[in-house]
């Protein structure tokens, strides 16, 4: 019977390492198990793990302003009942109503369809709806421009958006299928700006 030290076990190659764990576990044999897997697990460890790629200039912009709408959604959301419960309940009898989830599935900010279907370099938004009013701010930037083009965008029913433009305006290039959430926006170069009007707008409708 072979003797599967510690030093013969490492002295395997790695098919024949998988070979001899294989059969010590056929034959049960406890010992030459937990050796094979302590060797594999060593194997593992000491394998130089790819460096991550670094995130580009885009990117790198999009992330920081994704979190960055995701903290002022939950500043709205610290001083206004923004909840999906309270939202359909004051939307009894709205059809098809759907509440908004205020941010994305890891708490950054969403992804705009824009954005999805490639048509602009970024689209990432916050947004929330009661009845058939919906107000937003987000991030945007053409495709092909450098990231200090970007601007911000607050869309909001014109009723609730004081000095509000009709959406082809300030967005262009968005198409019919495009569809925005509501009939009017307004443009922004600086975040602070655009979080205040959008406060301003979304306390009409969440008050």
């Amino acid at each position: 019977m072979v003797d599967w030290s510690d030093d013969r076990i490492a002295a395997l190659s790695k098919q024949d390492l998988k070979n001899l764990l294989a059969n010590a576990e056929r034959k049960s044999a406890a010992e030459v198990i937990a050796r094979c897997k302590a060797e594999m697990d060593k194997r593992d460890t000491s394998k130089p793990r790819k460096a991550s790629k670094p995130r580009t200039e885009l990117k790198e912009f999009e992330h920081r302003m994704s979190e960055q709408l995701a903290e002022i959604g939950k500043a709205m959301a610290a001083k206004y009942d923004l909840s999906e419960q309270t939202a359909k309940a004051r939307s009894a009898g709205v059809k098809g109503f759907k509440a908004h989830k205020l941010l994305d599935s890891n708490g950054y900010a969403k992804l705009g369809g824009m954005q999805r279907d490639g048509s602009v370099a970024v689209d990432r938004y916050i947004s929330y709806r009661r009845g058939k009013d919906i107000v937003s701010i987000g991030v945007f930037l053409l495709k092909d421009q450098p990231v200090e083009a970007h601007e911000f965008h607050v869309i909001a029913p014109l009723a609730v958006l004081d000095g509000g433009k009709p959406i082809a305006e300030i967005r262009p290039t968005a198409t019919e299928a495009q569809k925005q959430t509501a009939d009017s926006g307004l443009a922004f170069t600086d975040l602070a700006s655009a979080a205040a009007v959008f406060e301003a707008a979304l306390s009409k409708i969440a008050a």
